[in-house]
């Protein structure tokens, strides 16, 4: 009778355990065994992938008997005579095992809610059937692998055993444990923080596999007591996990950032006409327009390669920033100069904005040492305080004098001491800053950072395209109708930065684990795509209610154009899923090719239909043109994969 033991290890302490148990196996006695690891933390598929790899080649070396095990046992009090005896009563055979401060004899599953649950009183009898063995220690016959086949890999971690035991059992094969004889489980998982989100996950994954009528409808009816009852793992998860932690606040800090701009915006269309509401419009999209060429794309550079590039300094992409700016600034105001040459109102309101690019360079270095050390949660409270008083400072300043002028005149001055604030921040992080002229380094950079330039550009130019358009082909105040309608939209979008702000490191560390690129590319859609859509329908049903409170009088058109752009939303937030798969993978060079097809659909649209139905026409072409994008972006995320 051959033996086979089959272990997993998935954690780097469970290495030095297994010479510890190779001995302790000698030492039962077996003549004609073999033990059989797989290192799981190389693959990262699960315990049962693990497990299977061993157990299919036990099977091809023509094993009777298979004993999975985890690492993290001792089997000091299990002896060859007690494992022989056990295999006569049944075709699984457990034991007691003692774990942290109790003693477990096998497993029953809840008949209701098909959940697994330890036995802790301790049988009379010294054999008993039980529902499931823990799968720690468990023995198996040949023939129940022949019959029943394998673990199913779907459970990653735990469940496993309850599954595979659960078969069996269907299929008239006896599970049993021996409750006289013991081992211990030292349970190196009990201090792994997603223990419990995994038996949760998969104790709702067996349910649904083998749950019948009545028992779904009692779950069904259950569900609310089943959500509070989880409410502490969701709350455990949320909290240790870097990636929600740094999305969500950052989506809060971006909300609250909104609210103050979206309360700024109220007071101006409520204190300013719609062409001086225009005029400020243009001014900010002028400057967005040359927004993508203030770091030649080394914000996106430092969030996609720094996490995989440590040797490259932080202080040369800082330089780099630093000169760039200073040379966007003057060509800024100098085409400034040309473009608005006979409105000399504009020029100055432009030189006054583009404080901006200079404080970009400290804002966006800061941001970019905090992504990369996955604080994300730094930058965040230091732009709420900063939009805080931005807004404050505007509304007094135009409660003082109702002027444009005094708008431009604070935005100016409050960006310059933004500029000091994240310098001296960027100063705590980099002990030393040097500002050093660094050409060649700089090249390197750039080879790799130009097509983030290319990108942001046209996205700036698709994101501002109808504004001029409706500008040159209508009015002023069509620019600012539709503006104040396309505001719900543009305070949406926070989700979609925050979303590429944390996850761009992530995805940049995922592309040589295909199958952890895959889990995570389809856990954001679910999440993204679900909170997209319902927004979108909500903001759609409830804007008649609440958006006359704010767009009154001239700024009445605004509503639907806002009702039919939010539903650019949902697209929006998916393509930035594939795109960031994308960059992560060398493949930028697409995401532009997808934004310039982009630009031209959005230049022909516009052209054609502004004339005959203005403003409406640009928020339904901002829509097919993001359900274009997405569709593209998909296309070229799945040729990626399949390849």
């Amino acid at each position: 009778m051959k033996i086979i033991f089959v272990t997993n290890i998935y954690k780097e302490e469970e290495k030095k355990e297994i010479s510890r148990l190779s001995g302790e196996i000698k030492n039962l006695g077996f003549e004609d065994y073999e033990i059989l690891v797989n290192e799981g933390i190389k693959d990262n598929k699960g315990y049962a992938y693990g497990v299977n790899q061993g157990v299919k080649t036990g099977l091809e070396k023509n094993g009777d008997i298979f004993v999975i095990f985890n690492a993290d046992i001792s089997l000091d009090k299990i002896t060859k005579k007690d494992i022989l005896a056990g295999l006569k009563k049944f075709d699984i055979l457990g034991f007691a095992v003692k774990q942290g401060n109790g003693v477990y004899y096998g497993g029953e599953i809840d008949k209701w809610r098909l959940s697994g649950g330890m036995i802790t009183k301790k049988p009379e009898n010294r054999y008993n059937l039980v529902d499931f063995v823990s799968g720690s220690l468990m023995i198996v016959k040949k023939k129940v692998l022949q019959k029943i086949g394998l673990l199913d890999e779907s459970y990653f971690f735990y469940y496993d055993e309850t599954d595979f035991c659960y078969r069996a059992a269907k299929n008239n094969f006896t599970v049993g444990v021996d409750s006289e004889n013991s081992y211990f489980h030292f349970e190196f998982s009990k201090t792994n923080t997603r223990k419990e989100y995994f038996l949760a996950k998969n104790r709702f994954r067996f349910f649904l596999k083998y749950a019948n009528f009545k028992q779904k409808a009692y779950e069904l009816v259950r569900s609310p007591k089943t959500f509070f009852e989880y409410i502490p793992l969701f709350t455990s998860l949320a909290l240790g996990s870097k990636f929600l932690t740094n999305f969500f606040s950052l989506n809060f800090s971006s909300l609250l950032n909104k609210l103050f701009h979206f309360g700024l915006f109220i007071f101006l269309v409520r204190n300013i006409s719609p062409e001086n509401y225009g005029v400020y419009t243009i001014v900010w999209a002028f400057i967005g327009f040359f927004t993508p060429l203030i770091d030649l794309g080394t914000t996106s550079y430092g969030l996609v390669y720094l996490p995989r590039e440590k040797n490259l300094m932080i202080n040369k992409l800082i330089s780099m920033r630093f000169y760039i700016a200073g040379l966007i600034f003057l060509a800024v105001n100098l085409i400034a100069v040309f473009s608005f040459f006979s409105q000399k109102e504009i020029v100055g309101y432009i030189w006054l904005t583009s404080v901006v690019i200079l404080a970009n360079v400290w804002s966006g270095s800061y941001l970019i040492i905090n992504s990369v050390k996955e604080k994300v949660i730094y930058s965040s409270l230091v732009s709420l305080i900063f939009n805080f008083i931005f807004v404050v400072s505007i509304i007094a300043g135009l409660i003082i004098k109702k002027e444009l002028l005094t708008i431009f005149l604070v935005i100016s001055v409050l960006f310059l001491l933004y500029a000091v604030v994240n310098f001296l921040l960027v100063k705590k992080e980099i002990t030393k800053i040097k500002l050093e002229i660094d050409i060649s380094g700089w090249l390197k950079v750039f080879k790799k950072s130009y097509i983030f330039v290319l990108i942001s550009f046209l996205a700036g130019i698709y994101f501002k395209l109808d504004v001029f358009l409706l500008t040159f082909l209508k009015s002023e105040s069509a620019v600012g109708i539709y503006s104040s309608g396309y505001k719900f939209l543009d305070a949406l979008l926070l989700l979609a930065a925050s979303y590429n702000i944390t996850t761009m490191p992530i995805f940049s560390k995922l592309t040589k684990n295909l199958h952890l690129l895959k889990k995570k590319v389809f856990r954001d859609f679910l999440m993204l795509g679900f909170m997209g859509m319902g927004v979108s329908i909500l903001f759609y049903f409830f804007a008649p209610v609440f958006l006359p409170v704010v767009l009154k009088n001239s700024y009445a058109g605004g509503i639907m154009a806002a009702r039919i752009v939010v539903f650019a939303l949902p697209f929006v937030l998916l393509s930035s899923i594939y795109f960031n798969v994308l960059y992560a993978f060398d493949l930028a060079k697409k995401v532009a090719l997808i934004l310039f097809i982009e630009v031209l659909i959005n230049l022909t649209l516009n052209l054609v239909f502004i004339p005959f139905y203005s403003y409406y026409a640009s928020a339904y072409i901002t829509v097919v043109c993001e359900m274009i994008n997405f569709g593209l972006a998909y296309y070229f995320v799945r040729k990626q994969i399949n390849r």
